[in-house]
Order: C-alpha cells, then structure tokens, then sequence
C-alpha cells in the first residue's frame, strides 16, 4: 500500500518570492521616475506652448495696437472725404442753379418801345437761406448747413417805367411773351394768386412832369424767370 505525498510549506508570506525575473520593488521606483520624467517633459512642452502663446498674443496685440490708430486715421480720412465730397456735391448744386441774365438784358434792349423809358430793371435779392439744422438755435456751436434745404429758389425781373400811354406797354409785354424770352421769363396769365406771370403792380399816372411838362404813366411790371434749381 502506498503512503501519501505530504507538502509542507515552511516558508513565511515575508519569505515567499514571485517567480517573475523582475522584482516588482524593483519596477515601481523606476515607474514612478519615468512618470516623473514624463511630467517634467509635458509640464515642459505646455510651458512652451504657453511662453509661445503668450508671445504671439502680445505680438497681435501690438499689432492691433497699431492697426487701431491706423484704423482710427482711416475713419477720419474717411470722413473728411464724405466731408468734402458733400461740399463738392453742394458747389455743384450752386453751380447747376446759377443762372445768368445778360443775353436777356441784350434782346431786352432791342424790343422796347421808343415810347417807353425803363427807369430800373431789377432782379430782386432773393431771401435769406436758411442753413440752420431743422430746430437748431444760432449759437456758437451749432455748426450751419452746407446748403439751403430747399432745392428751388424764384426769381424775378421787376421793370419799371414810363411811358406817355398804354400801348408801348402793351408791345413790350408782347415781345417779351415770344420765344427768345421763353428761357428766361415765364409767362403764365391765368395762373392763381401769385403763379401769375406777368404781374402787373402799378400803372397810374406819374406824379411828376417830364422836361416837357407832359403827365406820363408809370408802371411796374413783375415777371417771374425760370426758378434756380439747385441740383447736380
């Protein structure tokens, strides 16, 4: 009869070695350094990147910086052109509405009567323009309008003088109603109030004689010309 195998196991637990060749005492420290290692190098590259980071941010803020006065002398640039160019815009309206009269005054002088004498022709000053912003108050810092707001501005031609009876008057009204004044003067009869061209505002007899001693009659005769427009 056969006894049984008897294994004894007299070593301690503090005794007992793992059979792997690589102590794991051994492992851990050089695990743990290695760890280490490779935190001072990521810790390392993040420090880059972060000097890099703030190296470039510093950099584009210079460079904003000086962009940002630049920018800042674009935008006056800017407006000083807008400025400008609502100057230019309004000398050309001013020049779009200026009007000239002296080839009306030269076929004046070829059709009137012998039996009227012209004692003025005038074009009455227009009114003041108003170049003051819509409910501001003159004063020092109010800064006034480049033009009037208003783009059309009426014109007149007053004629006045005397004449020893009505007919002259009526011919020369006449003459000025053809087509060389058509330019120039407006004639429009039967328009309302004060739409009507020619107007006339006196014809009475003058209170002072001529050189002969003859009474003549005076009038005063308003026509509307061609309004200035002020457009480009």
């Amino acid at each position: 009869m056969t006894a049984p195998k008897l294994h004894l196991n007299l070593l301690r637990d503090n005794e007992r070695q793992s059979s792997s060749p690589v102590r794991l005492r051994v492992m851990l420290p050089i695990l743990a350094l290695l760890a280490c290692l490779g935190c001072l190098v990521w810790w390392g590259v993040v420090a880059g990147q972060l000097i890099l980071a703030k190296t470039q941010v510093t950099s584009l803020r210079n460079d904003l910086d000086a962009k940002k006065n630049e920018h800042s002398g674009i935008l006056k640039q800017m407006g000083n052109a807008r400025e400008m160019q609502a100057e230019l815009d309004q000398l050309k309206m001013y020049a779009g509405g200026r009007r000239t009269y002296g080839s009306l005054f030269k076929e004046l002088a070829n059709v009137v009567p012998e039996g009227v004498q012209l004692m003025s022709l005038e074009i009455p000053e227009p009114a003041a323009q108003q170049l003051l912003p819509p409910g501001a108050k003159p004063g020092p810092t109010v800064r006034p309008l480049l033009g009037p707001t208003g783009t059309v501005e009426r014109v007149a031609l007053r004629i006045v003088g005397r004449t020893p009876r009505e007919t002259p008057v009526e011919q020369l009204m006449k003459s000025l109603a053809e087509p060389a004044f058509t330019n120039f003067l407006i004639v429009a009869k039967d328009a309302p109030g004060d739409q009507m061209s020619p107007r006339v505002r006196s014809f009475q007899q003058d209170a002072t004689p001529d050189e002969h001693g003859l009474r003549l009659l005076s009038f005063d005769v308003e026509y509307r010309c061609v309004e200035r427009r002020f457009e480009k």
